[in-house]
């Protein structure tokens, strides 16, 4: 167990969550909640960093966990916070049909449970408290609009992401719809990166060796485009388009550099605060969506990275401070009702492609 400032990151096991070292003052001070991270990624990270920023305003204590990828130790994440007596517990699920006993379990022991990112399972009879979300369909589809729009010629390969959540999934439906309705030929899927660079790097590897026609590669996630860049720095190849869907620092200096040339931006600092507004509210006893989408504002390019919003929690909080871009609550959920239809529809598609 390793103690940070206003929060814990915890092994996890035990029914006693650790004291913190640090008494918090706001207007939930004495509020203690646990967050279920999914797994060892740097866009999920980012989501505990948030969280654990946020959450200090209004002086509420964070014990995090860590799932591994694994349904099984997900349930266990939140069987052993029930049992610690935390008044909340917010999930980035492992699996999306994992996240139905975890649902199940804060729902039988009357705990807030609340989701960011995937798509949950909810049985019935059981019931969540709050989701936020990007619509990983439309991020998909909005970057495969800008490849049409620019490269209509262009043929295209995609390294997914981690299987089985819905994100990557999402993804590969929207990309595809675009560029069906530009009447492109679909992307061929290449084996899954999981999120992660060191698994890009082969897969690469193996699509340059194998001779495969190309001109667009969709890294998944940007930890996927720093694999891919690795090897085309290693083999010379300069002359393809690199687009991906995250939108942090890192990939920001990529495309002022061209060497990534879009992005749609899915910042985790925006969907924990949005959830941690969530729980405020529900603390308060006021309404809000249950179930809320984000909006992209747009496809990053070098053109328009003045309008990003940080990855990065130190950063983020000093933007938000600065109102330097839109981070309340109340906001999205206005963009969400107005665009609410176009949500279910890719919904739908996303649930057709998952088989559900």
């Amino acid at each position: 167990m390793v103690t940070v400032l206003f929060g814990t990151v915890w092994a996890g096991g035990g029914a006693e969550a650790p004291e913190p070292e640090v008494e918090l003052e706001g207007e939930f001070a004495g509020k203690h909640i646990g967050f279920v991270n999914a797994g060892p990624d740097d866009y999920y990270a980012q989501f505990g960093d948030a969280l654990v920023a946020i959450a200090q305003d209004y002086g509420i204590r964070v014990t995090e966990l860590n799932s591994d990828y694994s349904p099984e130790r997900e349930l266990e994440n939140v069987q052993d916070l029930i049992a610690a007596g935390v008044d909340a517990i917010s999930v980035i699920t492992a699996g999306a049909a994992g996240s139905a006993q975890s649902i199940r379990a804060a729902y039988e022991a009357d705990v807030p449970i609340f989701f960011i990112a995937g798509k949950p399972e909810v049985l019935p009879g059981t019931d969540l408290t709050g989701h936020v979300t990007d619509n990983f369909v439309i991020a998909g589809y909005t970057v495969g609009q800008w490849v049409a729009e620019n490269h209509p010629d262009s043929i295209s390969v995609k390294i997914p992401g981690f299987l089985g959540q819905g994100p990557a999934e999402g993804q590969i439906v929207g990309y595809q719809m675009a560029l069906e309705e530009a009447g492109m030929e679909p992307a061929t899927i290449l084996a899954s990166s999981e999120w992660q660079r060191t698994l890009a790097i082969p897969i690469t590897q193996d699509l340059v060796a194998s001779g495969r026609e190309f001109d667009v590669i969709f890294g998944a996630n940007e930890e996927t485009v720093a694999g891919i860049l690795q090897v085309f720095d290693e083999w010379g190849i300069d002359d393809k388009i690199v687009i991906s869907v995250n939108g942090k620092e890192e990939g920001w200096e990529w495309l002022e550099q061209g060497r990534m040339h879009a992005t749609t931006p899915n910042p985790p600092s925006l969907n924990a605060d949005l959830s941690m507004q969530q729980m405020v509210r529900h603390f308060r006893g006021e309404p809000f969506e249950q179930y809320l989408q984000i909006m992209p504002f747009d496809v990053l390019t070098a053109d328009n990275l003045d309008d990003a919003i940080p990855w990065n929690a130190e950063n983020y909080m000093r933007g938000r401070a600065a109102g330097e871009f839109e981070w309340d609550l109340a906001y999205y959920e206005e963009q969400y009702r107005e665009n609410r239809e176009m949500f279910e529809e890719f919904d739908a598609a996303l649930m057709e492609y998952m088989g559900r």
